[in-house]
């Protein structure tokens, strides 16, 4: 009941990117971009409520 059409939905859960990143030869670090109002709302209406990626990056 958020008002998405399913292309909408999908979409917006297109654009979630997952990164892996490694810095002067450190240990990688991973995550996930920071979501979008619209991605948490499709997100939450799937009963979702945290991706499975451990930290969120701010990168984009």
């Amino acid at each position: 009941d958020v008002g998405y059409t399913p292309e909408r939905a999908l979409e917006q859960l297109q654009r979630i990117q997952h990164h892996r990143v490694r810095l002067n030869g450190g240990e990688p670090v991973t995550g996930v971009s920071t979501l979008s109002t619209e991605q948490h709302e499709v997100l939450h209406a799937l009963g979702i409520e945290k991706l499975a990626a451990p930290e969120q990056l701010a990168l984009l």
